[in-house]
């Protein structure tokens, strides 16, 4: 009798998944899985840390059944993994797939929901030999790469590029020697991760196959946790020596300001950080956040122009941070590394309490 047949998603023992599967065969809505279908893993070995475990490949199929030249995977087939070899526990009930490998009129798997009839295997029909790539890339974790794309150059024929999903996976391919390369943008990073208003700082990103000369856009956008995330702006360059780079320098100007001010209506408050997008036409990576500070300086004089000295002053920040300290003797006062923007100053003059202290 058949198993049922496994598919894209369907559990490992392991508490993982199959995580590829033959794109043109559909079981249950699903694309089938074979023998060379990478799984993921999510179980962990011994160790401090505990390194994960790497879900590798389908290695077990059916002898009779083959879908897109490899052999058709079912609940019971093993797996590779880094850790105890995994087994499929899932399948699709109305599927089953068996393993008949007689001579002559031997019969395959049966299954029902229009799976259709296995051909029989004549011990002397032609077996003709397909090719296939199936090439994992992982990172220095062992974990799939994704978020890049590779172009690949076979022996003969065109280029082609595609998206990259964790590996290199190309069915009914010619014999011969291919040309693989990965294309990505593989970091982006400010210059620092603090910097005062009115200073300029650099954003680059690291790239690896991306032609020289291929257009680029640096987005910056702002990040504040009550509210949508905002494009302030964008800066178009190119790919140079394997890096996209950019200059960008916050400016406090009345669009700033009426961006918080609209932001801090309904009571809110705002506390702002930025980060940029590297683009280029298919691939992008997103940078880590920067924060602007600002030192705000002020000094209280009377209506004839003399200091006011040694009394007491509040500060609320847009952040809703909220700073206390008295003036000097001439009636001087700096908060140092505060948030840039609209801020609310309170001088008690009376020498009392403020309102809610």
């Amino acid at each position: 009798m058949g198993q049922p047949a496994a598919r894209m998603l369907d559990q490992t023992a392991h508490g993982g998944m199959i995580m590829v599967g033959f794109p043109l065969v559909l079981i249950g809505g699903m694309p089938a899985a074979r023998v060379g279908d990478f799984h993921m893993c999510p179980m962990l070995n011994p160790g401090v840390p505990p390194p994960p475990h790497v879900g590798g490949p389908i290695t077990k199929g059916s002898a009779s059944v083959m879908i897109g030249g490899m052999p058709a995977a079912r609940m019971g087939d093993m797996l590779t993994c880094a850790g105890p070899p995994d087994t499929i526990v899932k399948g699709c009930p109305t599927v089953l797939i068996g393993d008949s490998m007689s001579g002559g009129a031997g019969a395959g798997g049966s299954g029902g929901e229009k799976s259709g009839k296995a051909a029989p295997v004549s011990s002397k029909e032609t077996v003709v030999e397909e090719h296939y790539l199936n090439v994992a890339v992982v990172d220095s974790g062992g974990f799939p790469i994704t978020g890049a794309e590779y172009e690949l150059t076979p022996p003969s024929g065109p280029k082609s590029v595609s998206p990259l999903m964790g590996g290199v996976k190309e069915a009914n391919v010619d014999s011969g020697s291919y040309d693989i390369e990965i294309r990505a943008i593989t970091s982006a990073k400010w210059s620092k991760k603090t910097a005062k208003v009115g200073e300029k700082v650099q954003m680059t990103a690291e790239t690896t196959g991306v032609p020289a000369g291929e257009k680029a856009t640096l987005e910056i956008h702002v990040k504040d946790s009550a509210f949508p995330d905002a494009v302030l702006k964008t800066i178009e360059t190119k790919v140079q020596g394997d890096k996209i780079e950019g200059e960008w320098e916050l400016v406090v100007d009345k669009g700033f300001l009426k961006l918080q001010e609209q932001k801090l209506k309904g009571g809110g408050f705002s506390a702002p950080a930025y980060y940029f997008v590297a683009k280029t036409s298919t691939l992008s990576q997103r940078s880590g956040l920067l924060e602007y500070k600002d030192d705000i300086e002020f000094k209280l004089k009377d209506k004839d122009g003399n200091p006011i000295a040694d009394k007491k002053y509040r500060i609320i920040l847009p952040s809703g941070e909220v700073k206390e300290d008295k003036l000097d003797g001439s009636g001087y006062a700096k908060a140092a590394d505060v948030a840039p923007g609209k801020l609310k100053i309170s001088i008690n003059v009376r020498d009392d309490k403020f309102p809610g202290a």
